[in-house]
């Protein structure tokens, strides 16, 4: 349980930058980068909806206070190595309340679903471009006989990869989206479990930035 807790954690740490424009949260420097939702939600590849980019401004927020409230900082933290925030962290984390367990697994679910079906596309797509390969080799082998005949062969077959190139994407854009979506309101869902445990112990927040800023990996395991 205490190492689903930090790596849940880390979900607030090591969301990742939106690619549109973000706004900060209370005035120029103070707290953290807080996400234009409206503008965030249009994004044509944003693969997160307004509710769920409104709760991770809200959850990133409190983060950002705890990690950055003065009671939860010690002398020599930023001597800190890995293994000793790491070591730190498990003891801190049955001061903090985890996730349910039921958010926690639908987020996993999620994801390894959303993996599969990268693989899966991934797949077809090593299977489409082989196939291009072979049709631009036979037109080869044919423009050495017959180059007129070559020549539409291959304006053919570069016509019909970029027809299946054009139909893959189409498909993972497709097939893709709705599984980000629902990575993406896990994310926020179990940022917004975890707001109030890190609100209330700005030790284990100060930790998790700790980690966040000296790229710890491995962390509770």
């Amino acid at each position: 349980m205490r190492r689903a807790l930090v790596l849940a954690c880390f979900t607030l740490a090591a969301a990742p930058a939106p690619p549109v424009a973000a706004k900060p949260a209370n005035g120029a420097g103070a707290g953290p980068p807080q996400i234009d939702c409206a503008v965030f939600a249009a994004h044509p590849v944003a693969g997160m909806d307004a509710a769920s980019c409104e709760a991770m401004n809200r959850s990133q927020a409190a983060y950002w206070n705890a990690a950055h409230d003065p009671a939860g900082a010690r002398p020599g933290d930023d001597q800190m190595t890995c293994d000793q925030i790491n070591a730190e962290l498990m003891q801190q984390a049955p001061s903090v309340t985890a996730p349910p367990a039921e958010h926690v697994a639908q987020a996993q679910q999620d994801a390894s679903a959303t993996m599969a079906k990268v693989h899966q596309l991934e797949g077809e797509a090593a299977a489409a471009s082989a196939q291009g390969a072979a049709e631009s080799a036979a037109a080869g082998a044919l423009s050495a006989v017959n180059p007129i005949a070559g020549r539409a062969a291959d304006a053919a077959a570069m016509a019909h990869q970029q027809a299946t190139q054009a139909a893959l994407s189409a498909q993972s854009q497709a097939e893709l989206a709705p599984r980000e979506q629902a990575m993406m309101r896990d994310t926020a869902r179990l940022a917004t479990d975890m707001s109030p445990g890190l609100q209330a112990n700005p030790r284990f927040a100060r930790l998790i930035d700790l980690a966040d800023q000296k790229h710890c990996r491995g962390m509770g395991r």
